[in-house]
């Protein structure tokens, strides 16, 4: 997620990470403020809306829908959202404030004085949804699992960092350092069974449960300042052992953790089921369809999380998420009452929405909440949030080695440097890749998709952080410059031909119904056709799930990806983008991320900020000078929602909607 990003009206919303990208944020909280005071009492008559609104349900429909509803191995945006209302963490986030954490499903906790040591006092009383009751043994053994589940598809590395050391991305690093069993569940299999042991022996020891206490205690391997921020979101997510285990899960044993090593979405029994302890229940989901989740009546909470927050059940009787992967097709359903809530496509459809308005909260960055106030006569029938802070942003990223399954891959034509395709090496080339930089036209990006209402990325992390610096060094729009580039690439054809007299052609990918993704490929494919006209690059939308997979299986050539933080630190962007999630499938050199992890081992182990600038700057300077990828544009967000919908809050840590919140009139 951290997190993959699908939905593009989050992705013009957020700029944190979660760590999304930040997924740890390090800015002051903002004063607390009751729901109800986003909407003046003044703004919050909404005029008479359509027949079919109906109180009990919210409807919204989505494009894109999860790859997995295991919150151990999902580590994208659209399984996020359900999972952060089915299941729940020991700590949660203070409303709006994503860098301040309150008790969940752990009560209290104490942290040792050398920061490695926390032990949670565990909620008594919380029941999962099938009746079980909640105990510390089930949260140790969640934590156990992921972690031995582990697999680079996964978010766990967030987890293998503090309990095993810095730049331990993955169990299988424990049972061969060399890097070897990354992702092969039959090699892990056929390991060493002292080795298997002796690591499943040490997650155990890591993660103690006491029952009669009521702890849990965690020991990590050095201090880590963002721990209560990593546990918070959606892979701290706690699940019921004796349900796990009855439905194929791991059984807790040191003999057969190898088993269930790196599963894929598709082999994974937790994939389409769920059981936990949140205000939601998953009543089902009809791949491609819909999914629906249905309020949980025996919801444990009877004391607000904050001031003015909601106790009890939740409001809401069902929430029903429909697959409609047509902006057109979602704005009509809006129109007509038939959506609560409206995903935009792309910045460039708010003139089409902007129209039907009744309603504007602006966002405060002084308190974190909105000021809200009619527009216009305020008869319009809907509410839009405005200028919610980024911490997330989307790029273009270069595939190194592009696989080719059976000696063959669609997405590169002929395989060949022939004018009818490119070579699987083809962005090994420093130059062509600086000349993609210098090919892209930022301005009409910014100013077409996204209404003007962005600012060009200059560096991979977020501003706010180490790392983020306004004067680095970055690319511009220069068509000299990019054909001064190709015109320096060596790679030639067969029969001695230079790529510039030659030419290329392959796809670039997108996920399908993410229009503003959609016209980053065609700005790039345009500017690319100007500057030679032998050159062509075809526009292609994936399915969501299709893309993520293909993403892994290293097959794209070029592919426009997001990234919305897990936690706000620059570690959280710098880590997927060159040494985890993206850095692996874009096939980077192992000399060229060896570099990486060696100043980024530095940098999240450095406790001052200036000197963690310092190794960062190097960092920046690295890329530019040997890009991996395109940085885009950042956008400030939007949110649109039927007037009749109450209690939204804007927490850019969040994957999605948190439906807890919400009641409808």
């Amino acid at each position: 997620m951290r997190k993959l990003f699908v939905f593009l009206s989050l992705l013009l919303a957020l700029s944190m990470a979660l760590a999304a990208c930040g997924p740890t944020l390090t800015a002051t909280p903002a004063a607390t403020q009751p729901p109800e005071a986003t909407q003046p009492p003044e703004a919050t008559e909404a005029p008479s809306g359509p027949k079919s609104m109906d109180p009990t349900t919210y409807f919204r429909p989505v494009f894109g829908e999860p790859e997995t509803l295991d919150p151990a191995l999902d580590y994208e945006t659209a399984g996020g959202e359900i999972v952060a209302n089915v299941y729940e963490t020991l700590v949660w986030y203070n409303k709006d404030k994503a860098a301040e954490f309150i008790p969940q499903l752990a009560e209290s906790w104490t942290v040792s004085e050398d920061g490695k040591t926390y032990t949670f006092k565990i909620r008594s009383g919380v029941k999962f949804h099938n009746g079980d009751v909640l105990t510390p043994t089930d949260v140790a053994y969640t934590f156990q699992r992921g972690l031995l589940q582990g697999g680079t598809a996964s978010p766990q590395w967030l987890l293998t960092e503090p309990f095993f050391g810095v730049g331990t991305d993955d169990i299988s690093l424990l049972v061969d350092p060399e890097g070897n069993l990354y992702d092969d569940q039959e090699a892990m299999k056929a390991a060493d069974p002292a080795k298997l042991k002796e690591t499943c022996g040490k997650a155990q020891a890591a993660i103690v449960a006491d029952d009669a206490a009521g702890t849990v205690t965690m020991t990590l391997a050095q201090a880590w300042g963002p721990f209560l921020a990593t546990i918070a979101n959606n892979w701290g997510a706690i699940m019921d052992k004796k349900w796990v285990i009855e439905n194929g899960g791991w059984d807790g044993s040191c003999d057969t953790w190898q088993n269930f090593y790196a599963v894929t979405s598709e082999n994974d029994p937790f994939t389409s089921i769920m059981n936990g302890t949140g205000p939601f229940k998953l009543d089902h989901w009809t791949k491609g369809e819909e999914i629906v989740l249905v309020r949980n009546d025996d919801y444990w909470r009877t004391e607000p999380a904050w001031e003015g927050g909601p106790t009890g059940p939740a409001k809401l009787e069902r929430v029903v998420i429909k697959i409609v992967n047509e902006f057109g097709t979602r704005f009509a359903m809006f129109q007509a009452g038939d959506a609560d809530n409206l995903v935009v496509g792309s910045q460039a459809d708010y003139s089409q929405v902007d129209p039907f308005v009744g309603e504007e909260c602006l966002y405060d960055s002084t308190t974190g909440g909105f000021n809200c106030s009619p527009v216009g006569d305020g008869s319009g029938p809907f509410r839009v949030y405005k200028g919610m802070p980024q911490v997330v942003h989307a790029d273009v990223f270069f595939n190194f080695t592009i696989a080719t399954p059976d000696g063959t891959n669609p997405y590169i034509g002929s395989g060949k440097l022939d004018g009818n395709g490119i070579p699987p090496d083809f962005f090994q080339d420093v130059h062509v890749r600086k000349a993609f930089n210098y090919c892209f036209d930022w301005d009409t990006f910014i100013r077409d998709a996204m209404l003007g209402e962005g600012v060009q990325t200059l560096v991979i992390p977020v501003a706010g952080m180490p790392g983020y610096d306004a004067n680095a060094p970055h690319y511009t729009y220069d068509p000299a410059k990019c054909e001064e580039e190709f015109k320096a690439s060596t790679l030639t054809s067969e029969d001695g031909k230079s790529l510039w007299d030659v030419g290329f052609r392959f796809q670039v990918i997108y996920n399908q119904g993410n229009t503003s993704r959609q016209t980053v490929a065609e700005i790039l494919a345009s500017d690319l056709g100007s500057v030679n006209d032998k050159f062509s690059v075809e526009v292609l939308g994936l399915p969501w799930p299709a893309f993520l997979q293909s993403q892994r299986a290293k097959t794209l050539p070029l592919f426009i990806s997001g990234w919305l933080e897990d936690i706000h630190d620059a570690h959280n962007w710098y880590q997927p983008y060159l040494i985890g999630t993206y850095g692996r499938r874009q096939s980077l050199p192992a000399d060229l991320t060896s570099q990486y992890q060696e100043l980024l081992n530095k940098g999240v182990s450095e406790t001052d900020p200036a000197k963690r600038a310092e190794i960062y700057a190097q960092v920046n300077q690295m890329q530019y000078e040997n890009p991996s990828l395109i940085l885009l544009a950042t956008a400030t967000a939007r949110r649109y929602e039927q007037r009749w919908v109450h209690g939204y809050y804007y927490n850019p840590i969040y994957s999605g909607q948190y439906f807890y919140i919400f009641s409808k009139d």
